[in-house]
C-alpha cells in the first residue's frame, strides 16, 4: 500500500497527489500535525519532519522530485493520464501562427467580445530588462464575475483578475498563456467561488479556441 504523509495546504504534497491521480493509484493519506515538533510518527518513518513523504512497501521517499520520479518509473501511465494532467495543470497555452503584435491585437479583440475587461497591459521590459519588448502581460477580469466573487469572499482578491501573456517565439510566432481562473482559487476550498471561476474559465476557453 502506498502511503502519503502530507498536508492539504502544501503545494509539494499537491504535486505528488496530482501524479498519483494521473497514474490512477490508490493510496492512504496521513495528515501530519501542523507543528514539526509533533510529527513523531513521520520522524520514525522517514527521519524527517517535512512533507511530503511517500512510502511504498519498504521504500521511503522524502522529497517531491524524488517521489514523482519514483512513481513515474515504477508505475505505468493509464490511458487517461494525459487528461488528468491537463485538467490539473491550472494553466492554458496556445501556439498562435501570428507575430506578437498581431496576436496581442487578436487577443484583445476576442477578450472584449467575450465580456472580459482589460485592466492593464504591461510590456516585458517594465517587469525585467531580461524580457523581450514583444512580451506582454494583460491583467483581465469579467466584471459580473468579479462582483459575484466579492459576494462570496471579499478577502480573495486573486479571484478578481488573472494574467494572460503573449510570448514571442524564436520563429516569429507567439504563444498565448493564461492562468487558470479556477486554479487560482481551488485551494480556498469554497465551492461557490469555484463555480464563479468555472464560468470565467469557460469564457477563457472560448477565447483560446478562437485565437
Amino acid at each position: 500500500m502506498i502511503t502519503l504523509y502530507q498536508t492539504e495546504w502544501c503545494p509539494y504534497c499537491h504535486r505528488v497527489r496530482q501524479v498519483l491521480t494521473e497514474l490512477g493509484l490508490s493510496y492512504m493519506a496521513i495528515n501530519v500535525p501542523y507543528s514539526s515538533e509533533d510529527r513523531v510518527e513521520l520522524m520514525a518513518v522517514a527521519g524527517q519532519d517535512g512533507v511530503p513523504v511517500l512510502t511504498d512497501g519498504d521504500k521511503v521517499y522524502g522529497d517531491s522530485d524524488e517521489i514523482v520520479d519514483y512513481l513515474r518509473a515504477a508505475y505505468p501511465a493509464p490511458e487517461d493520464a494525459d487528461d488528468h494532467a491537463v485538467h490539473g495543470a491550472w494553466r492554458a497555452a496556445m501556439m498562435v501562427s501570428l507575430a506578437p503584435r498581431a496576436a496581442l491585437a487578436r487577443l484583445r479583440g476576442l477578450l472584449e467580445e467575450k465580456g472580459f475587461l482589460i485592466l492593464a497591459q504591461i510590456k516585458g521590459p517594465k517587469i525585467s530588462e531580461r524580457l523581450p519588448k514583444e512580451y506582454t502581460i494583460l491583467q483581465v477580469t469579467v466584471p459580473v464575475a468579479a462582483i459575484k466573487t466579492l459576494d462570496v469572499d471579499p478577502l480573495a482578491p486573486i479571484a478578481i483578475m488573472f494574467p494572460i501573456a503573449v510570448i514571442p517565439t524564436e520563429d516569429g510566432k507567439s504563444v498565448v498563456a493564461a492562468a487558470d481562473p479556477v486554479g487560482q482559487v481551488w485551494l480556498y476550498g469554497e465551492p461557490d467561488l469555484n463555480r464563479v471561476q468555472a464560468a470565467v474559465k469557460k469564457r477563457l476557453a472560448e477565447v483560446l479556441a478562437e485565437i
